[in-house]
Order: structure tokens, then sequence, then C-alpha cells
């Protein structure tokens, strides 16, 4: 919050709306943008993504025995 305070020129952007996202917007205004809700791993391309990912490491995992990304 300083440096917003310090720097006219700056904006906050974030997609995780804090607690004290009220306060942010009426002390900055148009300066800050929050997100309604987390959206970087809901997006089509994210989905899609992913899914390819765990295939290509279960696949990994029976043919070769390839446990890179193991998880306990």
């Amino acid at each position: 919050m300083k440096l917003m305070e310090e720097r006219d020129d700056f904006k906050y952007i974030a997609d995780v709306k804090p607690a004290t996202a009220d306060d942010f917007v009426a002390k900055f205004g148009n300066r800050v943008f929050f997100t309604p809700k987390k959206s970087g791993a809901q997006t089509a391309e994210a989905n899609s993504n992913a899914g390819i990912a765990a295939a290509k490491q279960s696949v990994g995992f029976l043919k070769e025995g390839i446990d890179r990304f193991r998880v306990n």
C-alpha cells in the first residue's frame, strides 16, 4: 500500500480479491482491479494443458517407470 501512496503512476491488479479490497478501492479508485475469482487455471487452455501433462506423466510412468513428479 505504501508504494501505491507514493507513486500515483502505479496500478495494482490481482486475480485474488483480498479481504481489504474495499479499502483499496476507496483509497485508490480505478488504480486497483481484482478479478471475481482466481481464473488462471480455469481457462479451457489451462485445463487442456493440465490434462495432456497428466496423461504424458501417466504413460511415462507405466511405460518407463519415470516418477519425476511423484506425490506422497
